[in-house]
């Protein structure tokens, strides 16, 4: 019994932190939110029934869209007739370039958080309070007692050195 529930807790956390991913996806295949939410219901079956032959040493997302993929093409056919859908071709290529630029995203949001802890203490607080907190450029400026003409140019500064650093980051990560 404790092996059946650790094993129900483990799908569920995993299929949570992974979700939101899934039905990223979803949307990119079908044409309409509520056919994306039925397939997130179908998929979700699926994967649940699915789950014992889950190798764990596999990329969960990969596996989850895969299944997902299959789910789309069965819903496509079952429901071709009353509404208009994407090729299979055009399906199949969005599916494998969504896939594909979630990994990049992944890559850069690694390298995006090991660059703004390099940046200095002053730096990251403009940042952060600009982009996490949603405050307006006259709002920081104000907050740091700073000019707001200097606060856009340092925001505009420190953007690209991020952006060059998330770049190398990644260069660096890709060709070792």
């Amino acid at each position: 019994m404790a092996k059946v529930q650790a094993n129900v807790e483990e799908f569920v956390q995993t299929f949570a932190r992974y979700q939101q991913d899934v039905q990223a996806y979803l949307l990119t295949l079908v044409p309409n939110r509520s056919d994306c939410d039925d397939l997130m219901q179908e998929t979700s079956v699926a994967l649940w029934r699915k789950w014992p032959e889950f190798d764990h040493q596999r990329d969960f997302f990969r596996w989850a869209c895969g299944i997902a993929f299959i789910e789309v093409l069965r819903y496509r056919r079952h429901t071709s007739t009353q509404r208009m859908w994407f090729s299979e071709d055009l399906i199949e290529t969005l599916a494998v370039e969504f896939i594909d630029r979630s990994e990049l995203l992944a890559l850069r949001a690694e390298a995006l958080q090991s660059c703004l802890e390099k940046l200095d203490k002053q730096d990251r607080i403009i940042i952060e309070s600009r982009y996490r907190d949603g405050s307006t450029v006259q709002d920081v400026a104000h907050q740091l007692s700073r000019p707001v003409g200097s606060l856009y140019k340092a925001v505009v500064r420190i953007r690209e050195r991020l952006q060059m650093c998330i770049e190398g980051t990644i260069a660096r990560q890709s060709h070792p």
